[in-house]
């Protein structure tokens, strides 16, 4: 393969904390990646990059960072509710765009953003960085070499509690995609529904609300037919990251499994010989991504995490917030049927 000049970035949004904790860094480490220019509407010029950045254009406009010829990939790491506007506007001006998770707040936006990328001929991929350590394709080498066997159950967990403390951030306010579903559900979700290889044939979902009307924390089952699951999310409880996929042969069990760093180098396996660590080597999976990214653009590759997987996801998400809404007001009554007496939901 011929070693192509680092693709030139943007960044729209450059003062978010995914940005400035990981992306940038893992940028700034890359050989495959420049970031030429960036904007943040709330620091402007005085948003710090660190030495490694120091001749980035710094602009307050994002329209500006779009008009910037130099710039080839833009990266979006706006809150949720302005992923639509700006990946369609990147996507217009002629830019490859890798937008933050979630994609999309819904799947019919999710869709909005493939078309337009088709449309205009340009690359679009979700920032679902854990799809890009080692040792998820380890898990997933397993699963398609047959190690686990059919799958039957899967349990994801992803809680935290960092945002107790932040009642000003975002993802606390519904107008902008706030809620625990959308910022750590797809890290639950993504696994599971790659997993089993298809759509619930139906859900349940249940929630606890906040006064604003976000899901600050949030439990969902899964009916695959043959196989079934749990997720939980919740950024207002102790932080546990669990995903555990049981087979007919085998279950695999992944501890700190969707912020996994360069020392999350293994997962466990037991089966009916034994318990047995499966060693996948570790690494920087934001930095993976970026270089996945431009691989994908200077070079043809196809994604490992494909548009069609995001909108999986946000539609399998449409489901589940669908159902807890639907039951929001219900009273727990040990008579009250099952929601699987419900008519299915059909992807």
């Amino acid at each position: 393969m011929t070693v192509a000049e680092p693709l030139r970035w943007g960044v729209i949004g450059a003062s978010s904390q995914v940005a400035r904790s990981a992306v940038l860094p893992a940028m700034a480490a890359s050989e495959r990646a420049d970031v030429v220019a960036v904007a943040s509407q709330s620091q402007g010029e005085a948003l710090d990059l660190g030495p490694a950045m120091c001749d980035v254009r710094r602009y307050g406009s994002y329209d500006d960072v779009l008009a910037d010829d130099r710039v080839e990939a833009v990266y979006v790491p706006l809150p949720n509710s302005m992923h639509l506007e700006w990946v369609c506007a990147a996507l217009q001006a002629g830019r490859h765009v890798l937008c933050e998770k979630p994609l999309a707040l819904s799947a019919s936006e999710g869709q909005e953003m493939a078309e337009a990328a088709d449309r205009h001929g340009r690359v679009l991929m979700e920032a679902y960085m854990a799809r890009f350590h080692p040792r998820w394709q380890a898990l997933q080498r397993l699963v398609d070499e047959g190690r686990l066997g059919q799958i039957r159950f899967a349990r994801a967990t992803f809680t935290f509690d960092g945002l107790t403390a932040r009642p000003d951030d975002y993802r606390w306010q519904p107008q902008m995609g706030g809620g625990s579903l959308a910022d750590v559900g797809v890290y639950c979700l993504a696994p599971i529904l790659a997993a089993v290889g298809r759509m619930p044939e139906r859900v349940a979902g249940s929630a606890r609300w906040t006064e604003q009307g976000v899901d600050a924390s949030f439990s969902g089952w899964l009916d695959f037919g043959s196989a079934w699951a749990s997720v939980e999310c919740s950024f207002e409880l102790p932080e546990r990251q669990l995903l555990e996929l049981v087979g007919s042969e085998a279950t695999a069990v992944v501890e700190r499994a969707y912020t996994a760093g360069a020392a999350d180098d293994a997962l466990h396996l037991s089966s009916p010989a034994g318990t047995e660590i499966v060693r996948s080597g570790g690494a920087d999976p934001y930095q993976n991504m970026v270089e996945h990214f431009a691989d994908m653009v200077q070079h043809g590759r196809s994604p490992v995490y494909p548009l069609s997987e995001s909108i999986r996801v946000a539609r399998t998400a449409d489901l589940l917030r669908s159902d807890a809404h639907t039951g929001r007001d219900t009273p727990a009554v040990v008579s009250q049927p099952s929601p699987f007496d419900r008519p299915p939901y059909l992807p």
